[in-house]
């Protein structure tokens, strides 16, 4: 079901374009987190521990289940634009990083194409986790919903002074970055 891409890192795609890709972090001892959810139409075999959503749309939202203790979306997001889905259980993203189990997660606020937009960014390996605001090949999330084009070309400004080396984003294939 996920498929390895680094170490302790996963992730799930399906075939469906309007599920967004599910990337799972396995903690070890500490338990497995995921980053977005997708549509809900796949089912987890685990309960993870922690979810962080990238934003509110509902292809990487709607999977959450109600008795997820920490489910965490940007306080920007906006529960009543179109195609959003804010799941009851979700807190306000009130940290810019973390420690789980191993990896050591760093919060970007990246709004443009939703105002609650954020990328996570794991240290140790280098993996950004994109959402909807950057693609493989360059592209980036519409802004035609509830987002602002500025604002998406400031954030993907600041992805650039990341310093990844591999780009997971919500939809599409996963990129290495350009040397």
């Amino acid at each position: 079901m996920f498929e390895k891409i680094a170490k302790g890192i996963y992730m799930l795609r399906t075939d469906e374009r309007v599920c967004s890709t599910i990337y799972m972090l396995d903690g070890g001892k500490k338990g497995k987190a995921i980053i977005d959810s997708g549509d809900g139409k796949v089912q987890l075999d685990f309960e993870p521990k922690m979810c962080i959503l990238t934003h509110g749309h509902y292809d990487h939202t709607k999977g959450v289940k109600g008795g997820w203790k920490d489910v965490y979306l940007h306080a920007e997001e906006k529960p009543d634009a179109p195609y959003v889905f804010v799941p009851a259980n979700a807190k306000p993203l009130g940290w810019k990083e973390k420690k789980f189990g191993e990896f050591e997660l760093e919060i970007f606020h990246t709004p443009g194409h939703t105002m609650g937009s954020v990328c996570i960014f794991e240290r140790k390996s280098g993996i950004l986790f994109s959402g909807d605001t950057k693609f493989a090949g360059g592209e980036h999330g519409r802004t035609d919903l509830q987002g602002d084009d500025g604002l998406m070309q400031q954030s993907l400004g600041l992805i650039e002074k990341i310093p990844y080396k591999l780009l997971c984003p919500g939809h599409d294939e996963i990129e290495e970055r350009e040397k």
